[in-house]
């Protein structure tokens, strides 16, 4: 039997609480639980990597080109500003689980669907940080690649706003 040779494989704990009815929906809920904590930080890792790197210090030439163009410079501060932004986001975003006593609670059969959409929070994160990476290698054309971060950090901020929905439809008031 399929149960009995899962039985054999556990360790003790997990062996005597497989013989209480509903453990093994629990045990997955609080997977499913510690998945979400995990995929925000590791999304929250990517972009805090991404902002240390647009933080890099200036170029002699990159600094007077700054000093020298408003319009630049603005474009630069935007993206640095909205990269902050979308660090402070995810951090604080709405977690995808509740605790036993909490107010609110998450259905656990949707999760699945918010853990889908996180994977393109962490697939747009890694955008974010390839993107810095090439603006940080050259000094020609990174206009047009900031202005392309700008625009991946405002879809990132997009996708942040639905996961917040996707939570908020999900859970009931106990």
């Amino acid at each position: 039997m399929d149960v009995e040779r899962i039985r054999k494989e556990m360790g003790l704990m997990e062996k005597i609480l497989s013989y209480v009815p509903g453990y093994r929906g629990y045990k997955e809920k609080e997977l499913r639980r510690e998945t979400d904590i995990l995929v925000r930080r590791k999304v929250s890792s990517i972009l805090a990597e991404a902002k240390a790197d647009l933080n890099f210090p200036l170029s002699p030439s990159e600094a007077r080109q700054l000093a020298n163009d408003s319009e630049a410079r603005f474009l630069f501060e935007t993206v640095r500003a909205l990269l902050d932004k979308a660090v402070q986001r995810i951090d604080k975003a709405v977690a995808g689980y509740a605790g036993l006593f909490d107010s609110v609670k998450v259905r656990e059969d949707k999760l699945d669907a918010v853990l889908r959409h996180d994977l393109a929070l962490i697939e747009k994160a890694e955008s974010v940080k390839q993107l810095v990476a090439e603006i940080k290698g050259s000094e020609a054309d990174w206009k047009n690649k900031a202005n392309r971060l700008k625009s991946v950090l405002m879809e990132f901020e997009r996708l942040v706003d639905e996961r917040t929905a996707l939570l908020k439809g999900l859970s009931e008031v106990v």
